[in-house]
């Protein structure tokens, strides 16, 4: 079977679904789009991919529903689809109506996006776009077959199709099993769904959780909640759990905002220091807070686990942190900011800052935050820093994990809970081993892969077989261009940005056309018939001014305000005999004395 598009997005996670449905809403109707055709090409059906899959209630999303209809969805946003809704929500929220200082459970998200999809498609339809969703997993892209410019998708069932414009919307990538101890059945390799996790881990088992930040909460609080009676112990290098966010506002910049930093980075080459930008984002943090902030007012590095977020809690609970909206309001020109960082100062900011910035910058809701703390009362959960190797031991049927100060720690259930390959050459993805063997894509150097920073445009391999410059990609895929990508208002911008660009080379392309000439020939002469028409108008009959002179009512007409209007105006002009008599004028000047 093969099957001709015009467009495919390749990924059904928020990037794909944003770019879809910003494709649908915002593409212009006319000659350039008339035979547009959009495939999604999600294996598991445009699900909301792993961050937003069906799974437990306890894995909260760390924005506000409000944030979320604010920055994504467009012209249907969360809010509007929650009060459509009720009962797609209610069943994981326990409350009646969705506030927007709501932290929801990221299930509910990827329903959402579900019929954010549906309702993309059915707008298309309507507008005359067709956007097919495929359930299929696209593993290959080559040169298209035909003499038209484009590439061929190939798919795990064996199928085909041809497209001019590719987009790789590819999400989060799990990173390929390299040690030896991941192929034991007692392995986890994926978080997630949690649900599914606690089904095969047994409710009395010790579990070594890999990681410390957001999915590690997400495992510690999913197995909790399902009954699980066994310790717990989530390990890392740095042990940093993520910090705790309050109730707060969305905070405008004083000089950050991104059209006054795309004014000042706006010369050739200009390039920032990280002691730039700390002063920036220091600035503005002050001018939140309405004081000095010292670094060490944020930073609460020296304290036990417990005790780290018996302090967070207390500072989240009851009062804004206006800090933390300045992080969040990055989200605007964090990718400015990053593209004129210099290169040294890039990688100082990977190698030693990155573990820092997450803690800070991917919080917690409170809520989260306390069934942690007890859980780390209560002595079931415990955080540990320190970790410095892990392997598997056969013969006592445990994971053997060392630390730095040379102690051990066994548990009979590891789970890895690191997030998603940072470099592409890692990723556990046929799709991503054929493009690189292709050269079609090549590895950035601070992850994900290279592409254009303006357009997203991917940058094939020099000397790889020629390119038609038609395949572009989004999302978290394109973390080292872009650095932060996995907040919804940064993929939703950059979706808008990809379908700006694509309106402008679906123009060119189809001005290209035989046919274009003709119909812009037949506009041009229609212009011309239009023009002449406009040339000689019909007669309206007088205007306003015309009217009052010719029914004598020339009182009413104040000529001081024509004048100010017209100095060419004057009452003289006007015949004596409709003007007023001198005996109507003297009375005025006497009335006026």
């Amino acid at each position: 079977m093969s099957l001709q598009y015009t467009i495919a997005i390749i990924g059904g996670g928020a990037s794909g679904v944003a770019l879809a449905a910003r494709m649908v809403e915002a593409l212009p109707v006319g000659p350039s789009t008339a035979d547009l055709s959009v495939a999604l090409f999600d294996a598991g059906g445009a699900r909301g991919g792993n961050a937003y899959a069906a799974d437990l209630p306890t894995n909260l999303m760390n924005t506000t529903c409000g944030a979320i209809d604010r920055a994504y969805g467009s012209a249907f946003g969360f809010l509007r689809w929650a009060r459509q809704n009720q009962g797609k929500w209610q069943p994981h929220v326990d409350q009646a109506n969705l506030e927007s200082g709501t932290y929801l459970p990221r299930p509910v998200v990827g329903t959402y996006l579900r019929d954010l999809l549906q309702h993309a498609r059915q707008e298309g339809a309507e507008r005359g776009l067709e956007l097919h969703l495929i359930e299929d997993e696209v593993v290959d892209i080559g040169p298209g077959g035909g003499p038209d410019p484009g590439y061929r998708l190939f798919t795990r069932s064996g199928a085909r199709y041809e497209a001019r414009y590719v987009y790789l919307a590819l999400g989060h990538l799990p990173a390929r099993k390299t040690e030896e101890y991941q192929h034991d059945e007692c392995y986890h390799h994926t978080a997630y769904p949690v649900r599914n996790l606690a089904e095969r881990v047994p409710s009395e088992a010790t579990v070594g959780v890999i990681g410390t930040r957001l999915s590690a909460i997400d495992v510690a609080l999913g197995l909790a909640a399902t009954g699980h009676k066994g310790k717990i112990h989530c390990l890392s290098r740095g042990g940093r759990l993520p910090a705790v966010r309050a109730d707060q506002g969305r905070y405008q910049f004083q000089e950050l905002e991104r059209e006054d930093l795309q004014r000042r980075l706006s010369r050739p080459r200009a390039k920032l220091r990280l002691s730039d930008v700390a002063t920036m984002l220091g600035s503005e943090i002050e001018h939140a807070e309405g004081r000095a902030v010292e670094l060490g007012d944020i930073v609460n590095a020296y304290r036990s686990p417990i005790e780290y977020y018996e302090h967070e809690i207390s500072l989240a609970k009851g009062r804004a942190r206006p800090w933390q909206a300045v992080l969040y309001a990055t989200n605007r020109n964090i990718d400015l900011l990053w593209h004129h960082l210099e290169e040294d100062d890039k990688r100082l900011l990977m190698s030693e800052w990155l573990n820092d910035w997450l803690t800070y910058r991917a919080s917690i809701p409170r809520e989260n935050a306390e069934r942690i703390l007890l859980l780390m009362r209560s002595g079931q959960l415990t955080v540990r820093s320190g970790a410095r190797s892990f392997r598997h031991d056969p013969g006592a049927g445990a994971f053997r994990i060392a630390f730095g100060d040379d102690t051990t720690l066994e548990v009979e259930h590891l789970v890895a809970a690191t997030g998603s390959a940072s470099r592409i050459e890692d990723a556990d993805s046929a799709l991503v081993r054929n493009l690189l063997a292709r050269g079609l894509v090549v590895p950035h150097r601070h992850g994900g892969i290279d592409c254009v920073f303006e357009t997203g445009k991917v940058i094939p391999r020099e000397g790889a077989a020629p390119d038609d410059g038609r395949l572009f990609a989004l999302g978290p895929i394109t973390s080292g261009v872009y650095f932060f990508t996995t907040a919804l208002e940064i993929i939703e911008r950059q979706a808008s940005q990809r379908c700006n660009d694509l309106a402008f080379m679906l123009g060119v392309e189809w001005l290209e056309r035989p046919e274009a000439e003709a119909w812009v020939d037949a506009r041009q002469a229609e212009f011309i018939r239009d023009g002449d028409a406009a040339a000689t108008p019909p007669d309206p009959g007088p205007d306003l001014l015309q009217r009052l002179v010719a029914n004598d009512q020339t009182d009413l007409i104040d000529f001081g305000q024509l004048r100010l209007l017209n100095d060419q105006i004057r009452s003289e002009d006007f015949d004596a005999s409709q003007a007023p008599s001198q005996e109507a004028g003297e009375e005025a000047d006497g009335a006026s004395i």
